[in-house]
């Protein structure tokens, strides 16, 4: 293995690792070393995303908990820690509310915008929050925040407005704390995502003209993975990604996103 890819012996701690784009960067982090801590809002999700990991040769733990919560998110990784040793790694990938709306902002209300706030905003602040001073006192640690397009270039007809803002929100509080955190040896990036994979039955049905428009503008024609995702995240996490921080990198394929 190149060393300078090597996680051997680093927890990862990977929010809403359960599915999707989480699961494959826990595939990516545990393949190339890392102790996977897999968490998911939903208990079968986190223990069915780490039996996968664990399946594929990787060492990995489920935790259940909802990051929206400072206290279950503090108890947890606490809980983790003592199990696996202490988080070197946070990828904060949950960012999907559970029943969320994405609606034009004038048709909707404050309890609509809430959860886009408390998951993208609160949630990730209060992993970072928990992680981040074990890393600073360690003297070394890596934070990658998972982000979208939307949050550079609105989407005339999506209706993702509180999306947007959630996601413009964390962008600007990762540079600063990265800007705190720096001399300490820990780096704080963000990935900027396109369409993904689980949009494919979306865009082949063309049942929504904003997601085809944007995929019109997909430069290499390719839905990102989760593997995508995860090896930019193995990049940032590893000694390869050491003089890279407070920057958001856009992950998208070329389309029009972060222009």
């Amino acid at each position: 293995m190149n060393a300078h890819f090597d996680l051997k012996g680093k927890v990862a701690l990977v929010t809403g690792g359960g599915q999707n784009t989480g699961l494959g960067i826990g595939r990516i982090l545990a393949e190339y070393g890392a102790t996977v801590v897999v968490n998911d809002v939903v208990p079968d999700r986190a223990e069915a995303g780490a039996a996968d990991l664990r399946d594929a040769g990787g060492s990995a733990l489920a935790v259940p908990f909802d990051i929206t919560d400072y206290d279950q998110v503090t108890a947890s990784v606490q809980a983790a820690e003592k199990e696996v040793g202490p988080v070197d790694i946070l990828v904060n990938n949950a960012g999907l509310p559970i029943g969320g709306q994405m609606l034009p902002f004038l048709d909707s209300n404050p309890d609509t915008w809430r959860p886009y706030i408390d998951i993208n905003i609160f949630g990730s602040l209060n992993m970072m929050h928990a992680v981040l001073p074990g890393m600073v006192e360690r003297g070394w640690g890596r934070v990658v925040q998972i982000s979208s397009g939307s949050g550079s270039v609105p989407s005339r007809g999506l209706g993702g407005s509180m999306y947007g803002a959630g996601k413009a929100g964390i962008e600007g509080a990762v540079r600063h704390i990265a800007m705190e955190v720096g001399p300490h040896g820990v780096t704080v990036n963000t990935l900027a995502l396109g369409l993904m994979e689980k949009l494919r039955e979306t865009i082949e049905s063309g049942s929504s003209p904003v997601i085809d428009a944007i995929w019109d503008g997909n430069i290499m024609q390719h839905l990102g993975t989760g593997e995508d995702v995860g090896t930019a995240c193995l990049w940032l996490c590893s000694p390869a990604g050491d003089f890279v921080t407070g920057q958001t990198v856009h992950l998208n394929g070329g389309s029009y996103f972060g222009r």
